[in-house]
């Protein structure tokens, strides 16, 4: 299965980086992008889906208590659309994605 980042996933994923350098260290960003290639993985074995995200035709996923992936599966193509910190503004993500 293909993995796709949105733009704003991508974004996403650098300001988490960032925070993560800044605040913490190298380890606790290593084991963040373990959990979210753990996490992929899960989706791409197609056993589980997870919630709905919203009133959208996406679906969310707890990486870590900090960080919710926004996500859908097109045929053999997982896109990834948000990386959202969850201590963020929520109507702000949620606008995001139904623009």
């Amino acid at each position: 299965m293909v993995i796709k980042f949105s733009d704003e996933s991508k974004e996403d994923l650098v300001n988490i980086e960032q925070y993560l350098l800044k605040k913490w260290n190298d380890k606790v960003l290593e084991n963040f992008f373990d959990r979210l290639d753990f996490v992929t993985d899960l989706i791409c074995s197609r056993t589980v889906v997870f919630q709905k995200y919203e009133d959208t035709d996406y679906h969310k996923l707890l990486i870590t208590k900090h960080n919710t992936l926004i996500y859908s599966l097109d045929n053999e193509t997982l896109i990834i659309h948000r990386i959202i910190q969850n201590f963020q503004n929520p109507e702000k993500n949620y606008k995001d994605l139904t623009e």
